[in-house]
């Protein structure tokens, strides 16, 4: 499937948006990754095993999956008849759990992570940016919840112009590649520092959302956020 990328200029801000040629979008569901591959019930289930810290009842189970207790009950048993869930006795509550030891538990608990594992390799593909200033990820994909439908946001300062051709390059590959990562839609906002600096100054809502909800994917983005000019 082909892909366009269109590229807007306004004032000071670049923004690349990344979309399918088709209406329909196959993006990673941000909010329940474990979704795509394991659906319905079941993969809500599991996905709220992986992120316990703690053994819980079924009940509770049930509650933070969105299942009906019976439905919870009936996949901890399947589950656990494979080893992959243990159960316990407190009292008169049944507590249950992911089987650590379980083959499986690490890749579960690893597509339970995969918007960490998203911050990580944007960071890890944004070390090496010369003219780099700071970068966040922002918007539905930084919240929790998020679906299929969700678009990621980047924001990125550049150390000097966003109009250099290398800095156009980059950040059109930038965009293609996260894209390649996930299916989702990617919306790339660019900045340079000194454009961005303004924003700091006129209290722009943006910043008001990085402030609030922006993760952080470069070392010094806290100072940046102070800069006044």
């Amino acid at each position: 499937m082909r892909n366009s990328l269109d590229l807007c200029l306004d004032d000071w801000t670049l923004v690349y948006l990344i979309r399918h040629a088709s209406a329909k979008l196959d993006g990673v569901d941000l909010g329940s990754p474990l979704s795509d591959v394991v659906p319905g019930a079941r993969g809500q289930v599991l996905a709220t095993l992986a992120g316990l810290e703690e053994p819980v009842t079924v009940r509770a189970l049930a509650r933070a999956a969105a299942v009906a207790p019976q439905t919870a009950l009936s996949t901890v048993n399947d589950l656990a008849a494979a080893g992959l869930v243990r159960t316990r006795r407190a009292g008169q509550a049944q507590l249950v759990s992911l089987n650590p030891a379980h083959v499986l538990t690490q890749p579960l608990v690893a597509l339970a992570r995969t918007r960490a594992r998203l911050t990580e390799m944007l960071g890890a593909e944004l070390a090496g940016w010369a003219g780099l200033a700071g970068a966040w990820l922002f918007g539905p994909a930084a919240r929790p919840g998020g679906d299929r439908r969700s678009v990621i946001d980047l924001l990125l300062v550049a150390s000097t112009s966003t109009e250099l051709p290398a800095w156009g390059e980059a950040t059109s590959r930038l965009v293609t590649q996260v894209h390649s990562w996930t299916g989702n839609r990617v919306r790339l906002v660019a900045h340079s520092r000194g454009s961005f600096a303004l924003l700091i100054r006129g209290a722009d809502p943006l910043v008001a959302t990085i402030r609030a909800e922006g993760i952080p994917l470069t070392p010094g983005c806290q100072s940046l956020l102070r800069t006044s000019g």
